[in-house]
């Protein structure tokens, strides 16, 4: 809101007018607010302007279509109603959801124990019940072990060479 030159908020003032007005398009203002809307409406346009509006809405809202009323209980009856229905409509399709995915696993599981082109579970048989010796290949190591020829250079465990990553 701006300052006027007389210190007063110019929003104030707007109130002010708009509720002065207000009241003179009810009837209830005192004779001195009287004279001071009939001078404002002689000299002002803005003030003029507003007047015009609020008389065109002071006139529309009487002719104005009022609702059907209904009691409170009817009012509550029909929102607890529709809530109920938006409620049995999402759990139907969460249950719908579930009943189909349960029908989907079971055609699928279905499919590949009687299906004969898809892919089978293969489980290896020992067929002479024997145990499997344990074999190392000890000619090929995975690591190739220094010889004794070889100098081999043995770190401390703080150096940082070690430590680096």
């Amino acid at each position: 809101m701006t300052d006027n030159f007389d210190g007063e908020r110019s929003g104030d003032v707007l109130d002010e007018r708009f509720e002065l007005l207000s009241a003179y398009l009810d009837g209830e203002v005192t004779a001195s607010e009287r004279k001071q809307v009939e001078a404002l409406l002689a000299t002002d346009r803005a003030f003029q302007h507003q007047y015009r509006q609020m008389q065109h809405i002071h006139q529309a809202i009487p002719r104005m279509a009022v609702p059907s009323s209904q009691s409170a209980a009817a009012l509550s009856t029909g929102v607890f109603a529709k809530l109920d229905r938006q409620r049995n409509r999402k759990f139907a399709w969460i249950g719908g959801g579930t009943l189909a995915a349960t029908f989907l696993a079971a055609l699928t599981s279905l499919t590949g124990i009687f299906g004969d082109n898809g892919p089978q579970l293969q489980f290896a048989v020992n067929k002479a019940n024997t145990p499997a010796p344990l074999m190392l290949a000890l000619n090929d190591p995975i690591l190739a072990m220094p010889d004794k020829s070889e100098q081999v250079i043995e770190l401390p465990m703080s150096s940082p060479e070690v430590n680096a990553d």
